[in-house]
């Protein structure tokens, strides 16, 4: 299939399937003609790389996934490795945000006549 016919199926557009080539996220195609051919696999590695970037997975932990094991380990176990990692980082950023909501809502109760006031009151806040 062609490259056009690999972003319809895989829902991905062109430009980003050769940023992903150029990357080393996927693997070059074969070229007739100067052109781009794929087997019927590549659109489920589209639908992977999808899934992945869904679990919020950068580039490098994308290609990771799926070159950076050897070929025995299972995709179950990849998967396992891979969103433990993620998961963890996830968890930190939750806890940062919720940092954030409460420093939020407590701006929102703001009733300094100007931000130098507001100074001397964000001191106290931040434990400065």
């Amino acid at each position: 299939m062609t490259i056009g016919e690999l972003s319809a199926a895989g829902g991905v557009p062109a430009s980003t399937i050769r940023y992903w080539e150029r990357i080393g996220v996927l693997p070059k195609p074969t070229r007739s003609s100067s052109q781009r051919r794929y087997g019927p696999d590549a659109v489920n590695r589209l639908h992977v790389l999808r899934l992945a970037q869904a679990c919020g997975f950068r580039l490098d932990e994308m290609r990771h996934l799926l070159h950076g094991f050897e070929g025995a380990v299972p995709a179950s176990r990849r998967w396992q490795l891979t969103a433990r990692k993620k998961q963890i980082e996830l968890d930190e950023q939750m806890e940062r945000i919720r940092t954030m909501k409460r420093m939020v809502d407590s701006v929102l109760k703001c009733q300094c006549g100007d931000l130098l006031e507001c100074g001397r009151r964000a001191a106290a806040v931040l434990g400065t």
